[in-house]
């Protein structure tokens, strides 16, 4: 996960946003706690809302209390406090993130490789801890990361096969947080439409630098785009955004199928306006690049 599931800021309340600032907080403080000082660098909107969502499901209600934040000990800040669901999603974070070091090490040129090997040591720690307590998902992310890189490696010219093993994975990680058969089946359907939406994602996002580096991409290798053709790159930009479109569709379908007892007006949010916001984020820096 990359970051890209995040609330559109403007549109939420200021109770709302105290919230999902609070369950940012609470998470950077079990990434802490768990994992080291270090470990809160990797922090992302993703993993917050992965944690949010598995509170969202649970009977019980996560307690808030206000407390000192290391990037600003001067000031206290609403924290929630350490809950499962915290700590599930810190640990589903350490395994991922040691699995895309070691891909950015293989895909990556120089520095993609020095700069892994002198992460390598501290993500490789945290993934350990990790995959002792969840070695279920360690071999989920294992068999996804082999089968992405077998397809990357192939030139996989089909958007949706591309797209399948991420998709895939976080459909097996959401189905871990369901507590029953039919929340479980719901959940699958949504977190494998939330992992497609992500790596489409970050394709688009990634498209003009994968372009001009000659690195694999599911929408450059779908209309076989080649180095040195960046006039068509636009055509496939747009065909990108009514892919993701209709997936962002399909995930609101979902979404009202799920059994969410709290945060409602977060997530809807999210669903709602967050993912076109960053959509439009992304088309915005995309138009800057050109000029």
């Amino acid at each position: 996960m990359f970051g890209y599931v995040r609330p559109c800021k403007p549109e939420l309340k200021i109770k709302e946003f105290e919230i999902y600032q609070s369950v940012y907080c609470g998470l950077c403080k079990q990434l802490g706690r768990s994992f080291g000082y270090f470990a809160r660098f990797t922090l992302n909107y993703d993993f917050a809302f992965l944690a949010m969502l598995d509170m969202a499901l649970d009977g019980s209600c996560p307690r808030f209390e206000r407390q000192r934040c290391f990037a600003n000990p001067l000031k206290k800040k609403n924290c929630c406090l350490k809950n499962p669901s915290l700590a599930f999603s810190a640990d589903v974070a350490q395994i991922m993130l040691y699995y895309k070091v070691r891909d950015d090490m293989s895909d990556g040129g120089f520095l993609g490789k020095l700069r892994g090997y002198l992460l390598l040591p501290f993500v490789g720690r945290a993934r350990k801890k990790a995959a002792k307590r969840r070695p279920k998902i360690d071999e989920i992310m294992k068999e996804s990361t082999e089968r992405q890189a077998a397809l990357e490696q192939a030139g996989c010219q089909h958007v949706d096969e591309a797209a399948h093993p991420s998709a895939e994975f976080l459909s097996r990680i959401c189905e871990e947080m369901a507590r029953d058969e039919r929340q479980k089946r719901v959940l699958g359907r949504f977190g494998y439409l939330l992992g497609r939406w992500i790596y489409l994602i970050d394709a688009l996002d990634d498209m003009d630098e994968d372009l001009e580096k000659g690195n694999y991409n599911p929408f450059l290798a779908a209309y076989q785009i080649k180095p040195g053709e960046k006039e068509k790159i636009e055509k496939v930009a747009e065909e990108a955004k009514g892919s993701l479109n209709l997936t962002t569709a399909e995930i609101g379908a979902a979404y009202e199928l799920l059994d969410i007892q709290r945060f409602r007006p977060i997530f809807d949010n999210v669903i709602y306006l967050g993912f076109a916001d960053t959509m439009n984020q992304i088309r915005t820096k995309r138009s800057k690049q050109h000029e």
